[in-house]
């Protein structure tokens, strides 16, 4: 009797209040964005072990509770649509590697903790300094393009240079039932290094059965006209090409080709026109094709070209790709891959340590394990990334609320135990006097 019911009831009611508060926080951050819920696991304790010949109960005094954290770090959210395209949501394994600055001003950091914090949030816009934060004031840590290593990561805005035109892939059926003297005019944009959409047009003429004269116009460019190249077919299919313009490179066989090189005026530049094969049909999988079959109207068809130049452009925007990788997309449509993120992995994520309600750390590494980075889809268990989402806390109000009633009954009755042992120390303290 005594002091160690008292004991064990101030215990009692300290660990319950402990559930209540963790309980509290839980339900504080019911909507936070990438917060995992923290329950409250009990043990019991024992004092002043009496050995006996059985260890039993009655052997113990002094029976008491500790109450501990139980976090669930690994728990899935739901995930939501974000308009932000630097939003992101984890589904599956892993933790984003983000820094903690020692310091911000005028909205960038100027300097960056040594140790590495990993995070489920996923909210991450672009700061002053071109870097990735999200509202937790988390930078996103991510591996340059070739890299295994996440490090400080900032955005190249910088433009994106054109990629000049060098090849044109052209597909063409030439009536075989034209008359002589009919003409055929087909035409694409090239690019030059200036960025700058210039002409290219092939023109055909039929001389004769079976032949035709190919004329390559580049309006405003140095030489302005190339050809004409004499073209013969042989069952509808490409026979022969010859030319006496010594500005053209015309093959022989094999894949039909001619190259010239034009000035446009910032600086030559070399294109091939590519026909497909000598002696080929028509191949509808193929990317160029030169045949001669009859047409009703008699005019040409399965006419296509493509070159392969890209007009430079600004920096728009940034986002992620399931795979983790960083895209830089630009107001010309193009796009590219401007670094990788990489996840997190732990033997033991519900052992991290938790810094605040959505960032951890690798605290002890005997308990969490050793942190294994790996790319989203990828092999070693890594989650996939869905952009433009957020994962929404983990949160059950109703689960909360079935664990605070218990802890609130708990929590009285170890202080109507409080009250009993008090009363039985009084009537003990009457007794002697």
């Amino acid at each position: 009797m005594g002091f160690g019911s008292l004991d064990t009831a101030v215990m009692g009611i300290n660990a319950q209040a402990r559930a209540i508060g963790n309980i509290s926080d839980n339900v504080a951050n019911a909507t936070t964005n990438g917060y995992k819920t923290v329950n409250t696991y009990f043990s019991d304790l024992v004092f002043n072990k009496v050995m006996g010949a059985s260890s039993v109960l009655d052997n113990n005094r002094n029976m008491g509770v500790l109450a501990q954290a139980d976090f669930q770090n690994r728990a899935q959210g739901t995930l939501i649509r974000d308009s932000s395209t630097t939003s992101m949501a984890i589904t599956g394994n892993g933790f984003v590697p983000v820094a903690r600055p020692t310091g911000v001003i005028d909205g960038a950091p100027t300097g960056f903790e040594t140790t590495t914090y990993f995070t489920r949030l996923g909210d991450f816009h672009m700061d002053n300094s071109n870097r990735l934060v999200n509202s937790a004031g988390y930078y996103l840590m991510a591996a340059a393009v070739g890299s295994t290593t996440p490090s400080d990561f900032v955005v190249d805005t910088s433009d994106i240079d054109p990629i000049v035109t060098s090849t044109v892939d052209y597909t063409i059926n030439l009536p075989a039932t034209a008359l002589p003297g009919k003409q055929i005019t087909n035409g694409i944009g090239v690019i030059d290094s200036e960025s700058e959409e210039r002409n290219f047009q092939v023109v055909w003429t039929k001389t004769g059965t079976d032949a035709w004269d190919m004329t390559i116009n580049t309006a405003g460019g140095t030489p302005a006209t190339f050809g004409p190249v004499s073209v013969t077919f042989n069952n509808s299919t490409l026979a022969t090409m010859a030319t006496t313009d010594g500005n053209l490179a015309v093959s022989g066989a094999g894949a039909a080709t001619v190259a010239l090189s034009v000035d446009y005026g910032s600086g030559a530049q070399t294109i091939t026109l590519n026909l497909g094969e000598f002696g080929s049909t028509f191949d509808v999988s193929a990317s160029s094709s030169l045949t001669q079959y009859p047409t009703a109207d008699r005019e040409a068809s399965n006419v296509n070209l493509a070159q392969n130049g890209r007009v430079g452009g600004e920096f728009d925007y940034v986002t992620f790709d399931e795979d983790g990788q960083i895209i830089y997309n630009y107001d010309n449509g193009r796009s590219r891959v401007g670094g990788q993120i990489l996840l997190g992995l732990f033997r033991e994520p519900d052992e991290l340590d938790r810094v605040d309600g959505t960032t951890y750390r690798a605290g002890d590494t005997n308990r969490s394990g050793i942190v294994a980075y790996g790319a989203p889809n990828g092999t070693g268990g890594a989650g996939s990334i869905t952009a433009g989402a957020l994962e929404q806390s983990t949160v059950d109000i109703a689960d909360q609320m079935t664990r605070l009633i218990v802890a609130q009954q708990a929590y009285s009755m170890n202080g109507q135990v409080i009250t009993a042992s008090d009363e039985m120390w009084s009537r003990a303290i009457d007794m002697k006097r």
